[in-house]
């Protein structure tokens, strides 16, 4: 947890939450939005920048860091239910 420390606090407030690619390559989830009836994520980097739902994030090997509430909740939903968490399972109807 080193790494999110040295994140500065006020930066920090600024964002969603943060996700940790498999490379251990942190990014920051700047907003959610509701795209073709999915709850998406959008996540940008310096060199990156895409909407994804928390499912698709997960099975490239994204896991979550730190987070607002609802972005856990989402969140939440794969990690609770792996057996349903197949790309476009949770999808908002």
């Amino acid at each position: 947890m080193q790494i999110l420390r040295s994140i500065k606090e006020s930066k920090l407030q600024q964002f969603a939450g943060l996700v940790r690619r498999h490379d251990g390559t942190i990014f920051p989830i700047v907003k959610t939005e509701l795209v073709d009836g999915f709850t998406k994520l959008h996540i940008q980097g310096s060199v990156v920048d895409f909407w994804a739902t928390p499912e698709e994030l997960y099975f490239r090997g994204y896991r979550l860091l730190c987070a607002k509430p609802a972005i856990w909740d989402l969140w939440s939903r794969v990690i609770c239910a792996p057996d349903q968490a197949k790309p476009g399972a949770f999808a908002v109807h």
